[in-house]
C-alpha cells in the first residue's frame, strides 16, 4: 500500500458513496486509474465493504452491551455456533488471555437481553458491560508511509 492508496482510503472512510470522478479529483488522478486502485484494494481485502452507519437507538434497539464470554470446557464449538446464529451479536472478537471472546450485542429491550444471556450461560460464563454512549467511531488513522 502506497501513499496514494492511503489517500484513497482516507477519502472513502469519510464518504464511501463518493463517485469515482469526485474521488479521482480529490487525489489528483484519472478516473480509470482511481477506479483500478479501488478495485485492487477491494480484491486485496483492504477495503472489505461499504456500510451504512445506522443508529441502534433510532432503529429501536435500547440495549447495547459488550460481553466477555468464556466457554465451558468442551463447549467452544457450541459457543462459536451460537455467536454465529444469534442476530443480537453484531461483532465478535477472539481474545488472548483468560476470556475467550468479546461480543458486541444489541437488543431491543432488557427482556431480550436477559434471554440472550440465559442462552449463553448453557455453554459459557459471561460478564456484561452496558454501553452508555459511544465517544469515538471506527476510522483507521491512515498516515502516509
Amino acid at each position: 500500500m502506497d501513499t496514494t492508496d492511503r489517500r484513497i482510503l482516507r477519502v472513502l472512510q469519510q464518504d464511501a458513496r463518493i463517485t469515482m470522478t469526485a474521488l479521482a479529483e480529490q487525489i489528483s488522478m484519472s478516473v480509470p486509474a482511481t477506479a483500478e486502485r479501488v478495485h485492487r484494494l477491494e480484491e486485496q481485502q483492504i477495503i472489505r465493504g461499504y456500510h451504512a452507519d445506522i443508529s441502534a437507538v433510532a432503529a429501536g434497539y435500547e440495549i447495547e452491551v459488550m460481553m466477555l464470554v468464556t466457554a465451558h470446557a468442551g463447549a467452544e464449538q457450541s459457543l462459536y455456533q451460537m455467536v454465529e446464529e444469534r442476530p443480537e451479536v453484531v461483532s465478535a472478537w477472539d481474545l488472548a488471555g483468560r476470556t475467550g471472546l468479546l461480543l458486541r450485542v444489541i437488543c431491543k429491550d432488557m427482556a431480550s437481553f436477559e434471554a440472550l444471556v440465559e442462552s449463553f450461560q448453557q455453554v459459557s460464563t459471561t460478564e456484561s458491560y452496558f454501553c452508555l454512549h459511544q465517544r469515538k467511531g471506527v476510522q483507521l488513522p491512515l498516515e502516509d508511509a
